[in-house]
């Protein structure tokens, strides 16, 4: 009840950062999400969705549910792996308040759900004495590939644990395959979903290569195994801070001790537990992605077992009283660095972005965290319907043009000789046939020109936080006219007006993560550009404005 309780008071509120737009529409229209798909949570969460109120927070919700029963199933883990109630709760709490679980726990993500299939699999592990439990097994670990394949770091060596203990007969071992194959069926979800028409269908999953394509994250790989030494070697070292910080550094020590243990006393789950941590490390130090800490879930799973393992030989010595102390401890040091109670900055830098422009018009994002937030507006809120708005980055893929079309389809009327020559050369890149990046790049910046020349009277606004070659190669003899945190692009120089009093993005009371520190930092940068070219253009009443407009924010206290 307690960590219930500083889950729902940490809750975020809204929309956040990232794919929690991109997620809640997806789960809200029963559509199909970025790979590798996630259909068991979109089946779960469209349910979530669609109770009457606001449907992030019942998101948002979701996510704590699963955690809170994953804190169940370990307390029972732990309870049975040490015969005591002291150090079950200890590391329940632990588990509960670190960063890597906090986090993902108060905002609809899809990891939740994956924390739970990992602590399920474990808690079936420890309790498997039938052959019911032996197919339920084998039932969930083909389930779980279906929310996020990261979890492959633990089933893998749990499979082969299973073998090699159990040793099960071939009819048992068949049986168990049949039931992996019904826990692995949601995946057919995207290739039925994707010929029903979904409004928001990523990756086109229309047949079984492209299926495949979608659940390996094709269109990830380049950044996956590609890294230089001096890269990995980074990697590895921020893994083993972030790992060491989850477990406050002092219980590093039983994990040690914990990892002696077994292999003096069950080599068995020695391997097992050891197979999953390096496994996972290894996976994810090899993957480049900012927002790559949630891979590392089933490796501190693993190593949270294990600590068990390690605190259990000084049992007699944890007192009562760390029931009551440590708990707190927990929660009140890692409080700061995971709360996103009253943080409505996704949803914020969104609005930001889109709430000022005219009727029609067309803007042109740069950034993620700038468009996943208004498909969120779009799709569940029904709002800014009259705007075209494209993130450029998601024009690289065939699936997102067929969006487009279904979107927007008196603008892609407009555009569509360009849209087709340039799909032409897209298709090439997309199906491995051989192709000239020169010619794809050359059909991609026509194309965006044409989008240009077609909002040309209503408004054309490009979202750039950071420098952008694509986006300064279209139509690179036009102005670039600060407005707000956008630009307009326009062909002659003309006094645009933006009205700062209506800029309202509420700055954080803690600023607890490297991407909220950066989107907070882009809007300073972008409210400078407007001063200064407002006072180039001595419109000083105006740049008196911004100027206090960012002083309040950067002031927030």
């Amino acid at each position: 009840m307690f960590i219930f309780c500083v889950y729902i008071y940490s809750l975020c509120p809204t929309v956040y950062l990232i794919d929690s737009g991109e997620l809640a529409g997806v789960s809200y229209t029963l559509g199909i999400a970025h790979p590798t798909g996630y259909p068991l949570y979109t089946l779960i969460s469209y349910f979530f969705a669609h109770i009457p109120g606001e449907p992030i927070k019942y998101l948002n919700f979701l996510s704590a549910i699963f955690s809170i029963t994953s804190a169940v199933l370990l307390y029972v883990i732990l309870k049975k792996l040490t015969e005591n109630k002291v150090i079950p709760i200890l590391l329940t709490a632990l588990f509960a308040f670190s960063p890597i679980i906090w986090r993902i726990s108060i905002t609809n993500e899809v990891y939740p759900l994956t924390v739970l299939f990992c602590i399920l699999l474990l808690f079936l592990l420890y309790s498997i004495k039938t052959s019911r439990l032996f197919y339920a097994i084998m039932f969930f670990l083909a389930l779980s590939l279906t929310n996020h394949i990261i979890i492959f770091s633990l089933i893998l060596p749990l499979f082969f644990y299973l073998i090699i203990n159990h040793r099960p007969q071939f009819k048992k071992l068949f049986i168990g395959f049949l039931f992996a194959g019904i826990g692995i069926s949601p995946y057919l979800y995207l290739i039925l979903r994707t010929l029903a028409s979904p409004e928001i269908a990523w990756g086109n999953t229309c047949n079984f290569q492209r299926l495949f394509w979608h659940i390996t994250g094709k269109q990830y790989q380049v950044w996956m195994f590609s890294l230089s030494g001096r890269a990995m070697l980074n990697n590895l070292t921020q893994g083993v801070i972030f790992q060491s910080t989850n477990f406050l550094y002092v219980f590093v020590i039983f994990i040690f001790i914990g990892f002696l243990y077994l292999f003096k006393n069950d080599r068995k789950k020695f391997w097992l537990f050891l197979s999953i941590f390096v496994l996972n490390f290894l996976y994810t130090v090899n993957y480049a992605i900012p927002d790559i800490e949630s891979y590392y879930i089933p490796g501190f799973i693993a190593l949270l077992i294990v600590c068990g393992y390690g605190l259990n030989i000084i049992k007699k010595y944890v007192k009562w009283f760390i029931l009551i102390l440590f708990p707190i401890v927990f929660m009140v040091m890692n409080y700061p660095a995971c709360t996103l109670r009253d943080n409505t900055f996704g949803l914020d830098y969104a609005l930001a972005h889109i709430s000022q422009l005219p009727k029609n018009s067309l803007l042109i994002c740069s950034y993620w965290d700038i468009y996943s937030p208004t498909i969120y507006l779009r799709k569940v809120k029904n709002l800014y319907k009259d705007l075209v708005i494209i993130d450029k980055e998601l024009l690289r893929r065939t699936w997102y043009i067929k969006y487009l079309k279904n979107e927007y389809p008196e603008f892609y009327n407009s555009a569509k000789q360009e849209i087709s020559d340039y799909l032409t050369e897209l298709y090439k890149f997309e199906y491995n046939k051989p192709y000239d990046p020169r010619i794809i790049q050359q059909k991609y910046i026509k194309m965006l020109e044409k989008f240009v020349e077609i909002k040309e009277t209503t408004g054309v606004y490009f979202a750039l936080p950071f420098p952008d070659y694509d986006l300064n190669s279209v139509k690179p003899d036009y102005y670039r006219i600060p407005y707000g945190l956008n630009y307009l692009i326009t062909k002659d120089i003309q006094p645009v007006s933006f009205d700062f009093s209506r800029l309202e993005i509420n700055h954080p009371r803690f600023i607890n993560d490297p991407r909220l520190k950066f989107n907070i930092e882009a809007v300073k940068k972008m409210l400078i550009n407007n001063i200064n070219y407002l006072i180039r253009a001595n419109r000083i009443n105006e740049a008196e404005l911004a100027k206090k407009w960012l002083n309040d924010f950067s002031h927030y206290k």
